[in-house]
């Protein structure tokens, strides 16, 4: 009876055993794909990050650029320019060319 006792209890001994290694390669291989997942959004969110920078640069020239345009007195020529170029106006009996075909 002795000898099937240890006989047992190596076996459950093994078992244990198996199950502490599978724990392990299971924790390592949980670890790896939340590693790999927080990299992707890590590149994910700096990409967006240098975007929003971008546009904050880009926005606050435009705003220096309107600052510069309010605090000077050509703002009636820039209103003049803005409602010519973007907006097609002209004054009564004016009449526009633009070439449209310059090589």
């Amino acid at each position: 009876m002795d000898t099937g006792s240890k006989n047992q209890n190596g076996h459950k001994r093994t078992i244990v055993h198996y199950l502490v290694i599978l724990a392990i390669v299971l924790l390592i291989v949980y670890a790896v794909f939340v590693w790999v997942s927080q990299r992707a959004d890590i590149e994910e969110l700096t990409k967006a990050n240098e975007e929003l920078s971008q546009q904050i640069v880009q926005t606050q020239q435009q705003c220096d650029e309107y600052n510069r345009i309010l605090s000077s007195d050509d703002r009636d020529e820039y209103m003049e320019r803005i409602a010519i170029e973007k907006y097609g106006y002209g004054y009564p009996g004016e009449h526009r060319y633009y070439f449209t075909n310059m090589e």
